[in-house]
């Protein structure tokens, strides 16, 4: 069929990709990432161009600017289903990802669990491991965090983010949150900011059991803190950033490198 081919509902590694056009494969590029094929759109010069919004993961995805860094946002956290209307918007609260870990099935707030630490930081299961013993670690590898700290990068062994993209610093994600302009300093101004950001809650390390859903949010970013990872925390009376468990379950919002 030479480099041209009609692709229709064809499925590799549980993605389902759907085309109704003829596609010309030179265009595009394969890319494994933690064991799951995806296919993503090669630039002029060969390399990996940009994710640019639409489909990512099943979802579609827009792009936000920050009004205060020039930063590229995704709109929304990962796995939500649509931009906040509300700051208890439930389709809009996404996915909750223990810190450094890919999307390997755990992050779904359904997701069964175990109390079987990982040995790796590339497990390769879908539950979601608990624990109630110190450091409230999901994995006994790793255990300064620098490993999965390059791994959430773009390209990285764990990358979550689309093409581009990759899991905020702890700079990044306070140069456009409690450092910006009009900086986010409750619930009510997370919501009302560019970025949308819901009251997801997030899932507790001890049981998997999920914790103050449209009353909080927590979001991951990629820096560590001891032993521990540096989250985003916002409620009703205050935001800040502060180390947490990286057994915990918290959303993740991607910025364009």
């Amino acid at each position: 069929m030479g480099d041209k081919q009609k692709i229709t509902n064809f499925k590799i590694a549980d993605k389902v990709f759907k085309a109704s056009s003829k596609v010309d494969l030179g265009e595009f590029a394969w890319v494994e990432r933690t064991n799951k094929i995806m296919i993503e759109k090669e630039n002029s010069a060969g390399g990996i161009s940009a994710f640019t919004g639409g489909l990512f993961r099943g979802l579609t995805y827009a792009l936000v600017t920050s009004p205060n860094t020039g930063r590229v946002w995704l709109d929304r956290n990962l796995g939500a289903t649509q931009v906040a209307t509300s700051g208890t918007d439930s389709a809009a609260y996404g996915d909750l990802y223990q810190w450094g870990r890919a999307t390997d099935g755990h992050e779904s707030r359904t997701s069964g669990t175990t109390t079987t630490m990982a040995t790796t930081i590339t497990p390769g299961t879908n539950t979601f491991v608990t624990t109630n013993a110190t450091p409230y670690d999901w994995t006994t590898a790793d255990s300064t965090g620098s490993s999965r700290t390059s791994a959430w990068i773009n390209a990285g062994t764990n990358d979550i983010c689309p093409a581009g993209f990759s899991v905020p610093t702890e700079t990044e994600l306070k140069a456009d949150t409690i450092n910006a302009t009009t900086a986010i300093t409750n619930s009510a101004t997370a919501f009302s900011s560019f970025l949308k950001i819901p009251g997801a809650g997030y899932r507790y390390r001890a049981n998997g059991a999920l914790n103050t859903i449209s009353t909080i949010a927590s979001l991951w970013s990629r820096s560590a803190g001891g032993t521990d990872g540096r989250h985003f925390f916002v409620d009703s009376g205050n935001a800040h950033f502060d180390s947490d468990d990286r057994a915990k379950g918290s959303s993740v919002r991607c910025i364009m490198d």
